[in-house]
């Protein structure tokens, strides 16, 4: 692919030479190719580096892969995105997991080697970093997931708020209610006839349970923003490979994205242990493994 696109821009390069007086043609042509030629180059190879690095890290073959990466940061070494690819894999190194989730400019993780400190059979809780962090995603229309523990008839209801975080006072941009009634992990997609996120903004999500009139509701909060990433969805557009493509967007701090990918990937694959080892995996990057085995309900 990378060779039909040089290809292209090269000849479309040359035509527009033949249209030139033939004395500056011949005085500038091989100024005027070699140094695009060299570009297209570059950006392929720095490209092909990157996802040879993604593969390779979701392969556990962290050596290799930080080769590849360094590769990639020799021909842009101001790349933002192979210091962070290099950064994540040298901390898979140390901790020996295939995930080290981070935000856009920090760690995000908790401690790894611990769960977090909650009861699977009487929290309710967001499957999120951190309480702290606003998660980030790509999607236009994103989807939330909650773990629920089984709970008695009269606390089955719950209600999912959207709404934008500067504007409390008008109607919430999206929000629905829904019961549930073993344990496991929900989840809540904004639907595609309503308004879309835009780019930028942030968002705040409220989580009320139970919600009946006659019990006092709890609350769970949080927030999410949209970012468009031109540079990711390229990276994104090059792999087929789902398990790929959450690493890529795990090592830059999209949650909503990796965990929807692999939530989805967990339905359509229930006895796949690829696929189920990667979601516990995830999982395990933010101390989540106590309901790393939890059905989707």
């Amino acid at each position: 692919m990378y060779t039909i696109k040089l290809r292209f821009w090269t000849g479309c390069l040359l035509t527009s030479l033949v249209c030139l007086p033939s004395g500056f043609v011949n005085q500038t042509k091989v100024l005027a190719v070699e140094p695009v030629v060299q570009i297209a180059q570059k950006s392929s190879a720095y490209k092909e580096y990157m996802l040879r690095g993604y593969q390779s890290t979701m392969q556990r073959n962290y050596t290799r892969a930080l080769r590849y990466f360094q590769k990639a940061l020799e021909i842009r070494p101001d790349d933002r995105y192979a210091k962070t690819a290099i950064r994540n894999v040298n901390s898979y190194i140390a901790d020996r997991s295939p995930f080290v989730f981070v935000s856009r400019s920090k760690p995000l993780r908790t401690n790894t080697a611990a769960t977090r400190d909650i009861d699977p059979n009487v929290n309710t809780f967001a499957l999120r970093p951190s309480e702290e962090a606003v998660q980030l995603t790509t999607v236009e229309h994103p989807t939330f997931f909650f773990y629920i523990p089984e709970s008695p008839q009269n606390k089955r209801k719950l209600k999912f708020v959207l709404q934008e975080a500067d504007d409390t006072t008008t109607e919430p941009l999206y929000e629905t209610t829904f019961t549930h009634g073993k344990k496991g992990i929900v989840s809540v997609s904004i639907p595609k006839d309503q308004p879309p996120l835009k780019i930028g903004k942030e968002y705040t999500w409220t989580l009320i349970y139970p919600f009946d009139p006659h019990v006092f509701p709890k609350t769970i909060n949080g927030k999410i923003r949209r970012v468009q990433d031109e540079t990711i969805a390229d990276q994104i557009q090059q792999t087929t490979q789902p398990l790929d493509q959450v690493l890529i967007y795990t090592m830059h701090g999209f949650w909503e994205n990796s965990l929807s990918i692999l939530a989805n990937l967990r339905r359509q694959y229930p006895d796949d242990p690829d696929v189920q080892q990667s979601w516990t995996d995830f999982l395990k990057s933010v101390g989540l493994d106590a309901v790393a085995n939890e059905p989707l309900l």
